[in-house]
């Protein structure tokens, strides 16, 4: 009679104890992943190889308007910048080509100016490659700004 309580209990306790660690260390769940064409609009619907996976956007005003700034990267690194209103509409690249050409390292708002991004693009997919880094002010979105506010190498 004992010998049936003992793994009754020591599975009832296995179950409590691994419900409490799970509340704990549950893995989040990743939020589904957001494709672009190289036109800027969505379309979860692409292949592997006509697609940018979205990697940053941002949303910000000017002049009373709400619009979204987004980059989306190729399955070869390369990246493509874009701006569009709220849920991809009027979606299009910005033709900024110092940005557009390169591998864009990393994006985040400018913290002196809402309508600005500090934007950092490397040159080359490897060692030894110019960096440089860039504000990009879209207050005026139909005539972004580009200023270069830094650049070294890579691997120093």
């Amino acid at each position: 009679m004992i010998f049936n309580r003992i793994p009754q209990k020591t599975l009832i306790t296995g179950l409590a104890i691994g419900s409490i660690l799970s509340l704990f260390f549950n893995t989040p769940s990743t939020a589904q992943e957001i494709y672009i064409n190289d036109n800027c609009k969505q379309n979860q619907q692409l292949d592997e190889f006509d697609r940018f996976t979205i990697f940053y956007k941002s949303e910000f005003k000017t002049k009373g308007q709400t619009y979204w700034f987004y980059s989306g990267r190729y399955q070869d690194g390369t990246t493509i910048i874009c701006i569009s209103q709220p849920g991809f509409k009027q979606a299009k690249p910005l033709n900024i080509e110092k940005i557009q050409s390169g591998y864009i390292e990393k994006i985040t708002k400018d913290p002196r100016n809402q309508t600005a991004f500090l934007v950092t693009v490397r040159e080359g997919n490897g060692s030894y490659v110019p960096i440089f880094q860039y504000r990009l002010n879209l207050s005026t979105p139909s005539k972004p700004l580009l200023t270069k506010l830094k650049s070294w190498t890579s691997g120093q």
